[in-house]
């Protein structure tokens, strides 16, 4: 999902890319420790099917792990083609 989030905002600015990754993972982990905090219930959410399939409703470490290899393997990529041209 980052990568895929990635690559929408790449689209609209071309330059920087490491720091719209940075952005993007720090907006991923953002809303995965925002499950840990349980924010569906403290707001009365946790009912409601649309947010909990938006900001999911448990929060789990291997998310983390793979939204820090989604973005890894963004950053590789993009040197891969820079150093290309």
């Amino acid at each position: 999902m980052v990568i895929l989030i990635y690559c929408f905002f790449k689209s609209f600015i071309p330059n920087n890319h490491f720091k719209i990754a940075m952005l993007v993972l720090a907006f991923a982990f953002l809303i995965e420790f925002l499950q840990l905090v349980n924010i569906l219930e403290m707001f009365n959410l946790q009912n409601n099917h649309l947010v909990k399939l938006i900001l999911g409703s448990t929060f789990q470490i291997s998310d983390v792990v793979a939204y820090t290899l989604g973005i890894l393997t963004v950053i590789i990529f993009e040197l891969k083609l820079k150093n290309e041209n």
